[in-house]
């Protein structure tokens, strides 16, 4: 009975504790709540408002929706939300099966999953509205509603609409709202926080957290505005009531252009501080710093809006409950808030108290000042001169630009490291800066950490290192001053040979004199401003991040609060995008030099006709004569030496093809028509009369008369019309409109284009359409941000009605669902229709997508077709054209002033307005210039035009490559990805990668590519092509997302089943990882190398490094040497995050294999094959990498963009054939070369230079004759120009470089040129060495092999005061001469292949003699013991 009882009892107790336990469970247990894509200034918030430890809160991520059944609540934010079709089933599963969810703010109506009912829904989003209050009813409601928990509860309040104010001020607690600006200051006045006449700032945006900014601008004396909506703040004119001084957005997108004309007309500075959007510590130990979405909408769309310096400020960190919140990182708010009062100070301190440091670029030996298309010196004379009208103290400006170049030449030298003497001569004479080691040290210790001193010193030893110094061991910084305003020459970033390595990034710490110069700017002389002068320095290349920097990176720490400027080419935007993202540097843009023609269309005048007769002779259909007039072409073409360039044959007996004839005429009519640039330009002068009109000429005749035929081509197929036709009414139109200084009506432009009103309108509609697309998200957000404020809540929580409904009901995945959703929530029928319509733009989800759409995004037509975006484009092309003659004519008039102007502007705190960027050929929105350039949103690439080019540029490089080997298709093509292309282009090269692979992109509803789908086999027509990409440094920042786009590209297409169709993607792979193998790579890491096809310079460099090995011809025997050089220093992996910057010793060389036809993009006219090295160096480095690799020379293409309604392929040859014969063998270009100064005698050295470089990297594009060439142009003189007399008054050392390059070339065997050329040249060479003492470049006096060769072909006499000349250079003194460049001494030849400051050879010697003296030691006490 007993047992009975203890038994019953048990079983009493066993079900009173489970049925407590049930009770526990579903009346008093904790409440978990999980949130999906909220970010982390919300969850923080929500986190501060949760006052009950019974409610958890997690962040669930987007990879973990599987688990969404764990929790008793799911809250979404859809807005931007991009998951799987995997990801969304597990959460609609949940839902299904009970789980509460709440989506809102979906911008994918797959993605609004809702499973709660219509009045909870209802309270949840009134409560997400925000607020602290709301945030813990929030919580509250759903642990006692949704939960159903009755213990540990607190009643939730009602929602609290947020109040309909303009500004709030920051408190722990909710925000104090203001209604207006008369109220908010009323409040700052009654708590002591008002300060009379202190400047004022405006801070709007989302994604920082105000409290701490506020305090921190505060107490530099500011009064901040907290702005709710900054539009309707503009818009309802409470802005116009302050006298703003500076505005900050804490940005997650575009403000929007009505913000843009309020900053413009108000001179407002915009500040744009980075919320880096993750942990600190895994952001500070990230080397990209930020990519992809968070790029886009917190660096790239602000600048936009003109938004300079972005600067990392706030961060996540980790909270009580493990819930991330954002808050301002501590070291760099302070830094932050007083460089932002450093901008504003400039606004009222007078000008001439204002102290303004100027850095500029010159390399060592004699050459002129360095940027890209702008003559240096008198630019910045003109500067000056503006500066002196503008109340600066500029001190004793010399009375001319001659003048001042020379005082530059005199005291402003750099000096390579080696040139021991000629610095401790330049110390004593020309009296630069002297810096002691304790005020270095006291400086680096306010600029940053120990750590980062401590690199500098492991580089360069201890202070001052390599510097210059005086026998204090001071460190001497060169430096001209005039007055307020201190010029300083910039010094090499890193130590040895490598200047590029040096110039692009190098992983190693600058050396003390590069940092030194910095630091004397900002404490020393107490800079109010920083200005960086020309195109380009190497500030922005220095280590580490890309963007987003912190305060371990040098350009983050040397720039410090200084206010900073960049005049930079319009040209370069790519490389512009560095300087301001990673030195903080607002930009001004430049012109670049005048375009012209090329005018030699009289030299193929009789090629010209003999095709004209030919296409005559083709209409007879009789073929004798048209053998007869194809063999007068062919006699032409070979007595031109024209059949080289295109690569056909000689036989004068063979007539030529219709196909070859017709590439002749293309050919000849290129060489006419090619767009060549003057004398370099000179920041704030005018261009001559007549290339104003030239110029005007060049950005509009191309344009009109490439779209009348190709409107004629689509109204009128099958007629065919010679080019030249076109152009000739493309140009009488234009000079009718300069004449008259009109703009054509609409009647006018269909009457000249051959359409009607209805196509134009069309056209108009459906571009501006499209355009209007592009970056939709943030044009929601700046719609969302100008709606009204919600209307006062009517909801009361004490009048809820209980919910008839269970959880799970099923979430609206379905259009079909989704209507029926809204249609069950009460939306009328007016809505109703507009979601359909809207739906009904969005595609299927792909299978395996994620619910992205296809079309270009939410308002782009999804049916367009590519013809009919060619026909819209033509048409628009015409109109946009003819009607902006006038305008781009006066544009180019202003923008030398205006350069000025802006620049003044700037030093005055006042806003620089954004514009685009590119040459005004290719981009004529780009002026008038004096503007802050900005940049693409990569997550928009590639645009819907980029990619029907892409397509296009695609086949015709298949349908080039067949033609060349049998109809065969190429196996893999290998494609240079350049940053300034992909921002013009939006990304048509990368569209190219995509489509030769067989993939296309899938776009959002925002017109995001943020997926990929396979293109059928059946519709592509052909096989899948392998990829090998190398990026440069610049692009890899800007576009780190679209790398790792190719990335699942490459795997999607290599996995495809394309049936009996030949996968040469999976062909590859299987190649690769073979290849692997064989080199000794484990099976398991070779498969998963197989597949790598990004690479880029390694440790985060900016380019290959390897033009000082190339151009030193003495240190290298084999082309193999630099192929692996080149193999090795752009090996780096870039295809995911988790691969980051990987380096994979036969990683990159595998990925070369089967390569077939390398691709190199092409995007400005300001520079060609030859005359901007960077080609040599990437196109030429890979092409000579895979002749290596694979023991075959690929073709070698170029994507030419330049003529933006013409884009094509074209074989490199050719393209070197084009630019040789109307630029460096062109009279008339060189005659207005010579109008120049030395800048421009340097630009033809360095175009000489590249062609020797092109030379050594594919042979087969340069040839006999094209030197030949040179040499009677620059040595013969047989176009009677006086180059010698010309080159020697104005800049000798450029024909020094020019002779000496040539000669290495024969001596390297490349050229065999005659004895004659080679005597000629050599006595030459030494006459102006001997005349104006070595420039001593690399080529003039650092290859020994070569200066004996030109001893060895001169005379005795002449050889001997050539080697001495040399050998004073050398040896420990720099004789006196202009630019006083120094030249390294003999025994320091060696080339180095890494910066390394330890020296191995004296620590090796060290140890050595230390050994020796040990043997010594133990030798005579083994005698001592042997006598004893």
């Amino acid at each position: 009975m007993k047992r009975k009882k203890i038994i019953i009892a048990s079983i009493g107790a066993i079900a009173l504790i489970a049925g407590a336990f049930v009770a526990w469970r579903s009346m008093a247990s904790s409440t978990r709540i999980a949130f999906v894509n909220y970010q982390a200034i919300t969850l923080g918030q929500i986190g501060k408002a949760n006052d009950n430890s019974f409610v958890k809160i997690d962040e669930l991520p987007v990879e973990e929706l599987d688990k969404a059944g764990k929790y008793d609540m799911v809250l979404v934010n859809g807005m931007g939300l991009r998951i799987t079709d995997e990801q969304r089933q597990a959460l609609v599963k949940a839902a299904e099966d009970g789980t509460p969810v709440l989506t809102t703010a979906a911008t994918n109506p797959q993605n609004m999953i809702v499973s709660t009912d219509s009045i909870d829904t209802e309270f949840l989003k009134l409560y997400l509205a925000g607020g602290r209050a709301n945030y813990r009813n929030l919580l509250r409601y759903i642990r006692k509603f949704i939960d159903g928990k009755r213990w540990f509860v607190d009643e939730p309040g009602d929602p609290v609409a947020s109040a309909s104010s303009l500004l709030y001020y920051p408190s722990e607690d909710d925000n104090l709202n203001f209604a207006s600006v008369a109220k908010y200051e009323k409040y700052l006045r009654s708590h002591g926080k008002w300060r009379d006449n202190a400047p004022k700032v405006i801070l709007t945006g989302q994604m920082g957290v105000a409290d701490s900014l506020v305090a921190s601008l505060e107490r530099r004396g500011m009064t901040v505005y907290p702005v709710n909506s900054i539009q309707q703040f503009i818009a309802q004119r409470h802005a116009d009531s302050l006298r703003v001084s500076a505005m900050i957005n804490m940005a997650h997108g575009r403000m929007g252009d009505m913000v843009v004309r309020y900053l413009e007309e108000h001179n407002v500075p915009l500040f744009s501080p980075v919320n880096v959007n993750r942990d600190y510590d895994e952001w500070m130990a990230d080397k990209m710093g930020m990519s992809g979405g968070f790029l886009s909408q917190s660096v790239v769309t602000p600048e936009i809006d003109g938004a300079v310096r972005p600067f990392a400020l706030f961060a996540h960190y980790k909270g009580d409950e493990g819930l991330p919140y954002v808050a301002a990182i501590p070291d760099r708010l302070e830094e932050f808030t007083q460089t932002v009062s450093n901008y504003v100070s400039l606004q009222s301190k007078p000008n001439c108290d204002k102290k303004i440091a100027i850095f500029y670029f010159k390399g060592p030996g004699q050459n002129a000042l360095v940027a890209e298309g702008m003559e240096v010196a008198p630019s910045l004379y003109n500067l000056l001169v503006r500066l002196k009208a503008e109340g600066y103290n500029v001190g004793n400006l010399p009375v001319s630009a001659a003048d001042f170049e020379k005082m530059i030449a005199h005291r402003g030298k750099v000096f390579n490291e080696y040139a021991v003497g000629a610095k401790s001569d330049f110390v004593k004479e020309a009296s630069p800066e002297m810096i002691s080691k304790a005020d270095y040290d006291k400086w680096c210790a306010e600029s940053f950490s120990a750590q980062m001193r401590q690199s500098v010193d492991s580089i360069d030893g201890a202070f001052p290192g390599h510097g210059m110094r005086d026998a204090d061991g001071n460190l001497a910084v060169a430096r001209l001053r005039f007055g307020n305003v201190v010029l300083i020459p910039q010094t090499a970033a890193g130590l040895g040979d490598d200047d590029f390595k040096i110039v692009h990034g190098t992983d190693a710490a600058p050396p003390h004199a590069y940092v030194a110069s910095y630091l004397w700017a900002r404490h020393g002389f107490c800079a109010d401003a920083l200005i960086h002068f020309g195109a380009h320095g190497s500030l922005e290349f220095t280590p580490r991040k890309q963007v987003a920097l912190g305060s371990n990176d040098w350009s983050d720490r040397l720039v410090g609060t200084m206010p900073h400027f960049y005049v930079y080419s319009t040209s370069n935007v790519g490389e512009a995008m560095i300087a301001k993202r990673r030195s903080y540097a607002g930009v001004i843009n430049y012109l670049t030099p005048p375009f012209m023609e090329s005018g030699v269309r009289g030299t193929y005048k009789e090629l010209a006709d003999a095709v004209i007769e030919y296409n005559r002779a083709l209409g007879t259909e009789n073929e004798n004569a048209i053998q007869a007039a194809s063999l007068k072409v062919k006699r032409n073409a070979v007595k031109l030496g024209i059949h080289r360039e295109l690569r056909l044959d000689s036989i004068l007996s063979k007539p030529y093809s219709q196909d070859d004839v017709a590439r002749i005429e293309m050919f000849a009519e290129e060489l006419a028509n090619e767009k060549i640039t003057g004398a370099l330009y000179v920041m704030g002068e005018p261009y001559a009369p007549e290339h104003f009109r030239s110029t005007v000429y060049a950005m509009t005749v191309d344009p009109v008369a490439y779209s009348l035929k190709k409107l004629d081509e689509i109204k009128l197929p099958g007629q065919r019309h010679p080019m030249s036709s076109y152009r000739n009414r493309a140009a009488a139109m234009v000079n009718g409109l300069l004449a008259s200084d009109r703009n054509m009506s609409d009647a006018e432009i269909c009457a000249f284009a051959g359409i009607g009103q209805a196509d134009l309108d069309s056209a108009r509609n459906l571009i501006e359409e499209i355009e209007g697309s592009k970056d939709m998200l943030s044009k929601m957000m700046v719609m969302g941000s100008m709606m009204s404020s919600r209307p006062a809540s009517t909801l009361k929580v004490s009048e809820r009605k209980a919910s008839k409904k269970s959880h799970g009901m099923m979430p609206g995945m379905s259009a079909e669902k989704a209507l029926a959703m809204a249609r069950k929530m009460g939306a009328d029928e007016a809505a109703l229709k507009k979601m359909e319509a809207a739906m009904k733009r969005k595609s299927v989800v792909p299978n395996g997508g994620n619910g992205s759409g296809h079309g270009h995004g939410m308002m782009a037509k999804e049916t367009v077709s590519p013809a009919q975006l060619e026909y819209a484009t033509a048409i628009m092309e015409v109109e946009r054209a003819l009607n902006n003659v006038g305008r781009y004519r006066q544009a180019l008039m202003q923008s030398p002033q205006n350069e000025l102007l802006s620049l003044v502007n700037a030093l005055n705190g006042g806003y620089i307005a954004p514009t685009s960027g590119g040459d005004p050929v290719l981009n004529p929105n780009i002026l008038p210039t004096g503007r802050n350039m900005f940049a693409v949103n990569a997550e928009e690439t590639p645009s819907l035009q980029a990619w029907e080019k892409g397509k296009s540029l695609a086949d015709n490089t298949i349908a080039m490559y067949r033609k060349q080997h049998g109809d065969s298709v190429p196996r893999k093509v290998s494609y240079t990805l350049w940053s300034s292309e992909f921002i013009e282009t939006e990304g048509a090269t990368i569209a190219q990668v995509l489509y030769m692979l067989g993939v296309e992109p899938v776009r959002d509803p925002f017109g995001r590519v943020t997926d990929l789908k396979l293109i059928p086999i059946e519709e592509l027509g052909r096989p899948r092509i392998d990829v090998v990409v190398q990026t440069s440094g610049q692009l890899r920042d800007l576009a780190a997302s679209r790398l790792f786009l190719i990335d699942r590209a490459v795997k999607m297409a290599a996995e495809a089943d394309d049936g009996k169709t030949a996968n040469y993607v999976k062909e590859g792979i299987t190649e690769s990882e073979k290849h692997l193998v064989e080199h000794g790579v484990s099976p398991k890491e070779a498969r998963e190398l197989s597949t790598a096809r990004v690479f880029g310079g390694v440790n985060g460099n900016y380019g290959s490094g390897i033009q000082s090995m190339v151009e030193a011809g003495d240190r290298w025997d084999s082309e193999s040497e630099i192929a692996d050089t080149y193999i090795n220093n752009m090996g780096a992996i870039y295809g995911s995050e988790a691969d980051w910057e990987k380096m994979r010793e036969y990683a990159f060389e595998a990925a070369l294999t089967r390569t077939d036809v390398v691709v190199q993009p092409r995007q400005s006219n300001t520079w060609g094959a030859l005359s901007l090295d960077h080609v040599y160096e990437f196109m030429g480095g890979m092409n000579l990498a895979v002749r290596n690799v694979t023991g075959k020379d690929p073709e070698a293409y170029l994507s030419d963009y330049r003529n933006r309604n013409n884009v094509r392929m074209q074989e490199v040859k050719e393209a070197i054939g084009v630019e040789s014969r109307t630029t460096i063998l062109n009279p008339n270009y060189i005659k207005e070369k010579m109008k120049g100064g030395a800048g421009d005698m340097s630009s033809i050295a360095d175009v000489i230079r590249n062609t020797y470089g092109w030379n050594v990297m594919k042979p087969q594009a340069i040839d006999d004759e094209l030197w030949n060439g040179i040499y009677d142009t620059y040595v013969a003189d047989k176009q009677n120009l006086g180059i010698k007399e010309h080159f020697k008054a104005v800049n000798p050392a450029a024909i020094e470089e020019l002779t000496a390059v040539m000669l290495e070339t024969v001596r390297k065997g490349m050229w065999k040129a005659t004895p004659v050329q080679i005597k000629a040249m050599a006595e030459l060479h030494t006459e102006i060495v001997n005349e104006y003492k070595p420039s001593c470049s690399g080529f003039v006096c650092d290859n020994a092999k070569l200066r004996d060769f030109i001893s060895e072909n001169v005379s005795k006499e002449n050889a001997a005061a050539y080697k001495d000349n040399i050998s004073e250079i050398r040896s420990e003194k720099i004789a006196s001469t202009d630019d006083g460049m120094v030249m390294k001494r003999d025994e320091l030849n060696s080339v180095q292949s890494e910066t390394n400051r330890v020296n191995g050879f004296v620590v090796a010697a060290v140890v050595v003699v230390v050994l020796l003296c040990a043997i010594v030691v133990i030798r005579r006490r083994h005698r001592n013991k042997t006598q004893s």
